[in-house]
């Protein structure tokens, strides 16, 4: 009954395709780089699954109910396997992180130092993170009446739930292609979809148990209205996301100005940066971005022909550039929120070698270094792998050697397979989340809710998260 009356004015099937399309093309332009395709196959040998093709594309146009037949995923999968011997597939470099001092995020940061904080609120974070990843896509409205239902019924989930930790979404994404047209807030730069992160936060603070929220925001992924200075492809791709070039001055101001905007009005206990931090081996192509790369002392051949003696080094540049922007938007929060945490969604394949800093400018390295947790997106059903407990097991291992105790490392697990667009059986996330735990982990959690369909399973999730 409750389900007939939150979707009487926005059918389910639409809400999902807003996760699906955005699922896809959140992960497409890492799928479909023959490079990083070819890497995957080697370096999941032995997980015993291969990789996605390289002709993979993204699905903007899914919309069928993933819960429908609610069919259990492929247990074969999760054969037993024996946690004895086994190691990330190839070892990961010790080098320690870049600094970039001259990094234009700080001159900019500059502009914040008079400010006197409105939220200096002691963060205590749970020693153990149970995680609910919720979309206030699915929540929005246009009919304030159903509004207030959805915000409702997804309270009630939260309570059924019981998850002491929420990544809320912040910014809207209604064409489904990962990056933010709008926001759930209000800002100088994108329109207000609807002005209710503050709403639902509060709603969920006054009235359940969870201790601490986090805001999923993007960091370069803001389709700003008469904006042109986009990350550009060396070879004129436009796979991946919608990224305002981070090498453009003006693009820093505007981002700042979004943050700062967030900041002064919605208090958090956290920003989770969206997982479009990240530039490929052919961006960014943008006259600004080679600017710099010839003040680093390379030219524009290393990312038209990213194949050079050199090319390791001038990733760790461009590595270092994007997580100290993240940094200094961390910071910029602080001067409104000063306890808050950072985390930042991070590709499982950074994990398994090295050497993808190459196509994605992430590293272990640098994440343990500028932000206080790395939420690594471990969803063996989107990277293909069929031994999934070896896959875990895999992140865990690398994870351990800058974490060595896991205390700064969240596991979020998938609660649909966006290849098959089928949800995946709450018995089985719940065993996974048991494998992980048995082998060290200390915070997990899933993406998405569906509180609509009550997937996965409210009461079945809170017994896990109890334990």
């Amino acid at each position: 009954m409750m389900c007939m009356c939150i979707m009487a004015n926005r059918t389910f099937a639409t809400d999902m395709m807003t996760t699906f399309s955005h699922q896809f093309s959140k992960h497409f332009f890492k799928l479909c780089h023959q490079l990083s395709t070819l890497f995957l196959i080697v370096s999941l040998a032995s997980c015993g699954g291969g990789a996605s093709s390289s002709n993979t594309s993204s699905n903007n146009q899914a919309s069928n109910n993933p819960t429908a037949n609610n069919q259990t995923a492929n247990n074969q999968s999760m054969n037993s396997t024996s946690s004895e011997n086994l190691t990330t597939s190839t070892a990961l470099s010790t080098m320690t992180p870049i600094d970039i001092s001259s990094h234009p995020i700080n001159e900019i940061l500059k502009q914040y130092q008079s400010i006197t904080p409105n939220n200096s609120s002691t963060v205590t974070m749970p020693e153990q993170m149970r995680i609910m990843h919720v979309d206030l896509d699915y929540v929005y409205d246009a009919d304030a009446t159903q509004l207030k239902r959805n915000i409702d019924a997804l309270i009630e989930q939260i309570k059924t739930v019981q998850p002491n930790t929420v990544f809320l979404q912040a910014f809207a994404d209604p064409d489904g292609n990962g990056s933010a047209d709008e926001t759930y807030f209000d800002n100088r730069h994108l329109p207000t979809r609807a002005n209710i992160f503050a709403t639902v936060s509060q709603a969920i603070k006054s009235n359940t148990d969870v201790q601490a929220i986090f805001a999923w925001l993007p960091v370069m992924a803001w389709e700003v209205p008469n904006n042109s200075d986009f990350v550009k492809h060396a070879n004129g791709s436009s796979t991946g996301y919608i990224r305002l070039s981070p090498f453009v001055e003006k693009n820093l101001q505007i981002i700042a100005d979004i943050y700062q905007d967030f900041a002064k009005n919605n208090a958090v206990d956290g920003i989770l940066f969206h997982d479009d931090l990240t530039l490929n081996d052919y961006e960014d192509a943008h006259p600004d971005a080679i600017k710099t790369y010839t003040t680093w002392g390379y030219d524009q051949s290393y990312i038209t022909t990213p194949l050079q003696e050199k090319q390791l080094q001038f990733t760790q540049l461009k590595t270092a550039y994007l997580d100290q922007l993240a940094y200094g938007l961390g910071e910029l929060v602080k001067k409104y929120q000063p306890n808050i945490k950072t985390a930042r969604n991070s590709y499982a394949m950074i994990h398994l070698d090295n050497d993808s800093e190459r196509w994605f400018a992430q590293s272990l390295e640098s994440t343990y270094k500028y932000y206080d947790y790395n939420a690594v997106m471990a969803m063996p059903y989107m990277e293909k792998v069929s031994n999934h407990q070896q896959f875990y097991l895999n992140l865990i291992n690398a994870a351990k050697q800058y974490d060595s105790d896991l205390s700064h490392t969240v596991f979020e697990l998938q609660s649909v397979n966006w290849n098959t667009q089928q949800a995946i059986d709450s018995a089985e996330i719940i065993q996974d989340m048991q494998y992980l735990e048995s082998h060290g982990a200390k915070h997990y959690g899933y993406y998405p809710d569906n509180f609509f369909q009550n997937h996965p399973d409210g009461e079945a999730m809170h017994r896990q998260f109890a334990q």
